[in-house]
């Protein structure tokens, strides 16, 4: 019983370490997108205008949830979710 909650324990410890940031996001989308996704961010970000930026996270200590808007500005749209330093993308 003590190995499983230390395996437990291990794993809720790595996947918060893990847990990608909104600068991971923004990466990754570059990546996936290249500059059609460089330029939509951008465009999100000039149409909040809010410190934040237009993509927002939800942080849940050992995943995230990444979305835009929610502002009042542009209605919240859920993009994707960050687990174990990769992203699944949400379909809405």
């Amino acid at each position: 019983m003590k190995k499983l909650i230390f395996l437990l324990a291990a794993i809720v410890v790595v996947l918060a370490l893990t847990n990608p940031n909104e600068a991971d996001y923004r990466e990754h989308i570059r990546q996936q997108q290249g500059i059609a996704g460089s330029m939509s961010m951008a465009v999100a970000d000039l149409i909040t205008g809010g410190k934040k930026g237009g993509i927002q996270r939800d942080n849940f200590t050992i995943g995230s949830r990444f979305y835009l808007g929610g502002n009042g500005v542009l209605p919240r749209e859920n993009l994707a979710w960050g687990v174990g330093g990769q992203f699944i993308k949400t379909q809405d």
